[in-house]
């Protein structure tokens, strides 16, 4: 969908659309898509725009980012590949139109999947290796992947990221309809290659003939960047501006608290101070004009700093989260403002993780200090109401007379006390689905369905995300994949064990202890003078090993030759190893506690 003939954003002049014929994203109207939702992806068709003059792109609607491409002397720089190789192919059909230059830098922004994990679509690791192309990225980069990786968070983190984004659902009126800040987010072939040029603060430098300016953004990612071209005019504004939708001040999915006043002050600060005649955001389409890139920036920070603000003038007044939800809205210059709809971030629930991350979950009242466990709270109101089946005919009846939250909230107690409940769990999906069909919010939506789809035994599993790419993978050092062994020592296995391990890592010759002390475990960066055990292994066996069965994997590496036990016995070996849980890859239900 355009208006009055104009793909892109902002003033008339100065950027053209090459259009590419498709869109990824549901664009057919129906009953079970709010009209605005379909409006929306109706302006996700993919094609090129080009910013005239400056040698600048943006490869549109192929992924849920959008790639930028600057032309340079003898090279090109690419900022933010997409989610996947696969996305990245089709990228590079469209890449090699504008030029078969080589390529000489990649930038990522920040740590998402969704502007790094294409890079080997476009470079392989030989290639950073020869030093024919740079990846630059944040310092901290490495370590959020490593957070979020399976050697942290990653087990939930990915269970969540397919409920939020939809992977478990088909593209369709009665499934995900866009991916909010671009047409579609599904993941098949994950890469990474790890960067080459790290940014502190700032980091200002040329390549192919083009100055450009990196500076650390932290908003919608600690470790987020912006690249401006002092030369060009054109600011590359990352994610600070998180496409055409209210910026995700928090998302569902689950993450370390986004500080909304870090957020609005990173674009004052790095911002709103340049003279950029245009702006191109990695979601969203570009923006023409210095008067409307100004506009654009204004009302981001302002819609950010009105909801944070309020919210806490709200908290300083007494009001709990709840309360919060239903009392700070958007103004509505803000609201109507392009740049701001709800399709991806949400009021809602950025107010209840202000309230969060800002004093905590306490709400002052004592008696949610040591409630009763939700399971035996459910069962008491049962009891109370009239038992399960009056409940449920209660919930039937509301959901007759189209109140489908409170239908859900009743059946939430009947599928917590018993999950095999058929009637109770259909009940409770059917009222899900019918709240997720009204909400233009892509997260929402998909988290309603999915998790219905669970309830009803329909959701199919074999599209989940896998967590777990070989590339990513092996691009973590040994100390962080070790690292994530901690959140899986299980202290009812060594409450009494003390016991320590001494790791070589054979092919970069580095040095780790693993110490077990009655249910903890330390990782040190050094080679402890005496161990109980210690064992030779490459980083590709320590990979098989932390990902597979740890005693099992090292066992027929020794049997291979790849590995050598060097201090102790197998017993002692296989004892140490069995504090650890395996690796859990069973699905993590989310919609019946």
């Amino acid at each position: 969908m355009v208006s009055n003939g104009k793909y892109w954003l902002g003033a008339d002049e100065g950027i053209t659309f090459a259009p590419g014929g498709g869109n990824l994203a549901c664009t057919d109207f129906a009953d079970t898509v709010p009209r605005a939702m379909t409006e929306h992806s109706r302006t996700m068709d993919s094609g090129v725009f080009e910013i005239v003059g400056k040698g600048v792109y943006q490869i549109f609607g192929y992924a849920l980012s959008a790639m930028t491409v600057v032309v340079g002397d003898g090279g090109l720089i690419l900022i933010d590949p997409p989610e996947d190789v696969e996305k990245g192919r089709r990228i590079v059909e469209e890449l090699r139109k504008i030029s078969d230059l080589p390529i000489r830098a990649i930038v990522y922004s920040h740590w998402h999947n969704d502007h790094y994990a294409g890079v080997k679509a476009f470079v392989s690791q030989e290639q950073v290796d020869a030093g024919e192309c740079m990846v630059i990225a944040h310092r901290d980069f490495m370590d959020n992947i490593t957070a979020n990786s399976a050697s942290g968070l990653g087990p939930i983190l990915g269970t969540r990221v397919d409920y939020s984004l939809g992977n478990l659902l088909e593209m369709g009126p009665k499934g995900r309809v866009n991916g909010g800040l671009g047409p579609d987010c599904v993941m098949q072939t994950l890469s990474l290659i790890a960067p080459t040029v790290l940014v502190d603060d700032t980091l200002e430098h040329t390549v192919a003939g083009v100055r450009m300016v990196h500076s650390w953004a932290p908003s919608e990612a600690i470790d987020e960047i912006i690249t401006w071209f002092p030369d060009l005019g054109v600011l590359q504004s990352a994610e600070v501006i998180q496409g055409e939708s209210f910026p995700n001040l928090h998302t569902i999915r689950g993450s370390r608290y986004r500080d909304p006043q870090q957020w609005f002050k990173s674009i004052d600060k790095h911002l709103r101070p340049l003279p950029a005649d245009f702006m191109i955001p990695s979601h969203g389409r570009p923006v023409a004009g210095r008067t409307e890139v100004a506009k654009v920036l204004r009302d981001y920070r302002d819609a950010i700093s009105y909801v944070y603000d309020q919210t806490l003038r709200h908290m300083n007044q007494g009001h709990l989260p709840d309360d919060l939800a239903a009392e700070v809205t958007l103004p509505v210059h803000l609201a109507t403002s392009p740049w701001l709809g709800d399709f991806y971030g949400g009021v809602p629930h950025s107010v209840r993780e202000i309230y969060y991350g800002e004093i905590g979950w306490f709400d002052s009242d004592p008696t949610s200090l040591n409630p009763l466990h939700p399971t035996e709270s459910s069962r008491r109101y049962i009891e109370l109401i009239g038992g399960r089946d009056t409940v449920l005919d209660l919930a039937r009846q509301a959901a007759e007379t189209g109140d489908h939250q409170w239908a859900a909230e009743l059946t939430r107690h009947l599928v917590r006390t018993d999950p095999t409940d058929q009637q109770a769990r259909s009940a409770k999906a059917d009222a899900l689905r019918n709240i997720g069909y009204t909400t233009t919010n892509s997260n929402w939506r998909n988290y309603y369905l999915t998790a219905a789809r669970e309830l009803d035994g329909t959701i199919d599993y074999t599209m989940k995300l896998n967590i777990n790419a070989p590339d990513q993978l092996g691009a973590l050092p040994a100390t962080a994949l070790l690292e994530g062994l901690r959140v899986r020592l299980d202290p009812s296995r060594c409450a009494d064990t003390t016991a320590s391990l001494a790791v070589h890592v054979t092919d970069q010759d580095q040095h780790l202890t693993l110490h077990v002390r009655r249910g903890v475990l330390e990782v040190a960066q050094i080679a402890a003078p005496e161990t109980d055990l210690a064992i030779d292994a490459s980083h590709s066996v320590i990979l098989g090993m932390v990902y597979r069965d740890l005693y099992g994997a090292f066992t027929q590496a020794v049997t291979a030759g790849n590995a050598t036990l060097v201090k102790g016995d197998p017993e002692a070996l296989r004892r140490f190893f069995d504090c650890f849980d395996t690796l859990d890859t069973t699905p993590i239900r989310q919609a019946d506690r």
